[in-house]
């Protein structure tokens, strides 16, 4: 009996992990058209959602699937959950992944800039804890690294996309002089945002 094209994507989703999978990345493994790609994401989507037997559902993200628990089910991998999280971020961590957040691609120069401290500590802890990533190098002398965030930092805010955070005042330029004005609104619209997400 051979396997069927819906257990493909699925196996391919679970494989992914945090970092999760595009449509064009499932198609050219599965040697699928993309529509059929995402045909088949919307069915396993739905399959998932209406089988009480399953505690996993489909997460997207900027156009990017990973397989998530059912929000049912939160209470009980809460703990499991958190021993994998960073429990505490420090006031710097938080500064620095809004940075990264609102001007990602950036290079670690780029936030030292913004925040007026030297941040490769910061920046290094921030990789080793799954929330931010490396996305490339910046074509200039010394090809220094640029810096985003993952999808595993999205949920860690319950953001679904870099498009649900709050839009900088009009003409407002980042610099250490703003950085903690920006931190504070930062903290303002994630606390909402995961109020609102609650009473759902």
């Amino acid at each position: 009996m051979g396997i069927s094209n819906l257990a493909k994507i699925e196996a391919l989703l679970y494989a992914a992990g945090d970092e999760g999978i595009s449509l064009g990345q499932i198609a050219q493994r599965t040697r699928l058209e993309l529509s059929a790609c995402r045909q088949l994401v919307e069915k396993l989507t739905q399959m998932l959602s209406q089988n009480p037997d399953s505690g996993l559902k489909v997460l997207v993200s900027q156009n990017v699937y990973r397989l998530g628990t059912k929000e049912a089910l939160s209470e009980l991998v809460q703990d499991y959950v958190n021993d994998a999280k960073p429990r505490v971020l420090s006031q710097a961590a938080l500064e620095t992944i809004a940075i990264v957040m609102y001007n990602q691609p950036i290079t670690r120069i780029e936030v030292d800039e913004i925040r007026g401290v030297n941040s490769s500590a910061i920046l290094h802890r921030l990789l080793n804890q799954g929330l931010l990533k490396v996305t490339g190098v910046k074509q200039e002398v010394g090809n220094p690294k640029q810096y985003g965030v993952t999808n595993f930092c999205l949920d860690y805010f319950g953001l679904q996309s870099l498009t649900d955070l709050p839009p900088l005042p009009k003409n407002e330029t980042l610099d250490d002089n703003t950085s903690d004005s920006l931190l504070t609104r930062f903290n303002e619209q994630i606390d909402q945002r995961k109020q609102e997400t609650r009473n759902e």
